[in-house]
């Protein structure tokens, strides 16, 4: 439920194809900016998901092997970026 929150919430919009490569694709899948491993109570918060394509889900990936806490940071102001743009907040 989670997870199709989400995707609405974000108008089912790849959020790094839109400000990254300057695109629309559909999102359809969920990234935990802060991974379930390194913090499992994390994985339902609304702040810490992040809307990608498939594609750009492994390319996030590729990113975290590179510099995971600068991807990080990139992701949750991605997050908040689109959030003031479209005047969204997610529901408590």
């Amino acid at each position: 439920r989670v997870r199709k929150y989400i995707l609405i919430l974000y108008n089912g919009i790849d959020i790094y194809a839109y400000y990254i490569q300057n695109k629309i694709v559909i999102a359809n899948t969920v990234h935990h900016i802060i991974e379930l491993r390194d913090d499992w109570e994390k994985r339902l918060d609304v702040d810490n998901l992040f809307p990608l394509s498939d594609d750009n889900h492994n390319v996030i990936h590729a990113l975290y092997r590179r510099d995971k806490e600068g991807t990080q940071r990139l992701l949750f102001r991605l997050l908040e970026r689109y959030r003031k743009e479209f005047n969204l907040s997610p529901l408590p």
